[in-house]
């Protein structure tokens, strides 16, 4: 394990060697709007050696075969494992989540590495093999990935990419939020001897360091989770170079409540789904549509599972949902509120924001019954206000649900399990749980529709993305053109 003072001292990663820079940076933490460590700000040049060192680094790398990655992956989980103490503590610092759900990031990470670490290789598939001709398609790793990674889980996304870029015989530089750079730039530290040096590498920068890698001539694809505006101006970006770019952008994720569920066991589930993370995570259930049978007792029920939780800044005891982690968040947060109020929306529960000078703590609020147009229906808050709403009819729920331009993910709550899977087939969305709050896993993909994204991630079908098709065509009598 590491020594813990040194722990909290950072460095951006570059071809194995921790490097300082001649600026630095401090996060803020959002239970105290305190400024946190320094970090180094990266430089032009910064990128421009990490490019080198991973191109350098990428044919030797590529060559390693699945089985030694692996094996690589392995040590690496077993540092993480070694330090999940440590870096849930910092995640309590640098996001804004107790205790409980900073050590869960940590293990989910874990479980990435887990998952990757053990998964089976991409064998090539063979198109053709009679007695002339042999097609097989290969799977081969693209070069440089550049993974520009979130703040609200900023370990378990960037590990999900550090993982199945690696794996697959690429190099990946990451570059987190400069909301939250900690956790991962310090992970990349910890386990920078587990692999040949360029092989892993993290730079923390300003915004310019962004638009620079999605330009950068010697980065082959860009995985990016951030918002949909923001994975916009990548794929513009990323065109220059014609880079290969994966996108998992915003959602507004419908849950679809039936009547014939138990109200007592299905509303607190729903209302983890719609308040996880203080309401900051990318499938989250941000508009609930419960059915008219059901929806006053599921409501009441609903208000009285929040009620019960406390709210609060990271480190105080019992906790369950901290403080949205950004001002820009929460000033997005308040909008929602203001918007709700001067529309004469009936707030079911909560409905102001406090004015908190020491953090950015923003007590949950339940809007009842908004017009499908208001903006706490159409808009993605990110943060702990969620609309409940009425439905009658399949057709009608559906129709509505289906009325954004997002499509990341979506919940189906029935005892009737044929009606669930048809409701759940309907809905526009490339992730659906049924009987379930929203629980992403490595071992299943990830991908959005509409403006939810381009491409996908995790599982199997996620290693792809960080692959380019090779087809070798072998003919096994030439013929002799005279």
């Amino acid at each position: 394990m590491s020594n813990s003072t040194d722990f909290f001292r950072f460095h951006n990663v570059i071809n194995g060697v921790c490097r300082e820079g001649t600026q630095t940076y401090q996060g803020v933490n959002p239970s105290t709007r305190k400024p946190l460590w320094d970090i180094p700000v990266a430089a032009a040049a910064d990128l421009d050696d990490a490019v080198s060192a991973a191109q350098a680094a990428f044919p030797g790398w590529a060559k390693t075969g699945w089985a030694g990655r692996q094996s690589r992956l392995a040590e690496a989980r077993k540092i993480l494992h070694e330090n999940r103490e440590l870096m849930a503590g910092l995640i309590v610092e640098e996001c804004g989540k107790p205790i409980q759900f900073a050590s869960l990031e940590v293990q989910h990470s874990l479980d990435f590495l887990d998952f990757y670490g053990k998964v089976r290789p991409l064998e090539p598939r063979i198109v053709q093999d009679d007695a002339d001709l042999k097609i097989s398609v290969y799977h081969v790793p693209l070069g440089v990935v550049a993974a520009i990674c979130p703040w609200n889980f900023p370990l378990v996304l960037a590990m999900a990419k550090i993982s199945a870029g690696l794996l697959t015989g690429n190099c990946v530089i990451t570059k987190p939020s400069p909301f939250t750079p900690y956790s991962i730039i310090k992970f990349t530290e910890l386990v920078r001897d587990a692999f040949p040096a360029g092989v892993l590498q993290a730079l923390h920068g300003d915004d310019t360091l962004g638009p620079k890698m999605c330009e950068h001539p010697g980065i082959q694809k860009i995985s990016f989770t951030g918002s949909t505006t923001t994975g916009k101006k990548i794929m513009a970006s990323a065109s220059k170079t014609l880079k290969r770019v994966t996108l998992e952008l915003g959602g507004n994720s419908a849950s679809i409540i039936c009547p014939d569920v138990d109200v007592n066991i299905v509303a607190p589930q729903v209302a983890m789904g719609s308040f996880f993370n203080s309401g900051q995570l990318c499938v989250a259930s941000k508009r609930l549509f419960v059915h008219k049978d059901i929806y006053r007792p599921f409501l009441e029920a609903m208000i009285n599972t929040v009620k019960s939780w406390k709210v609060g800044t990271a480190n105080t005891e019992d906790v369950m949902l901290g403080p949205v982690q950004n001002e820009m968040q929460y000033n997005v947060v308040k909008q929602f509120f203001s918007d709700s109020l001067e529309k004469g929306h009936t707030f079911a529960f909560g409905g102001e924001i406090e004015p908190q000078a020491d953090n950015f703590v923003v007590k949950p609020a339940i809007v009842d019954n908004p017009p499908d147009e208001s903006l706490v229906v159409t808009g993605e808050a990110f943060g702990p206000i969620v609309p409940i709403q009425t439905w009658e009819n399949e057709e009608e729920v559906i129709k509505r649900a289906n009325n954004t331009e997002t499509g990341l993910g979506g919940a189906v709550w029935s005892r009737d399990v044929a009606r669930a899977e048809r409701i759940a087939h309907s809905i526009e969305a490339g992730t659906i749980w049924i009987n379930s709050f929203e629980k992403p896993l490595p071992q299943a993909h990830l991908a959005g529709h509409k403006q939810s994204g381009i491409g996908g991630e995790w599982g199997e079908e996620g290693l792809l993305s960080y692959c380019i098709p090779r087809t070798i065509h072998y003919y096994k009598n030439p013929v002799v053109i005279e």
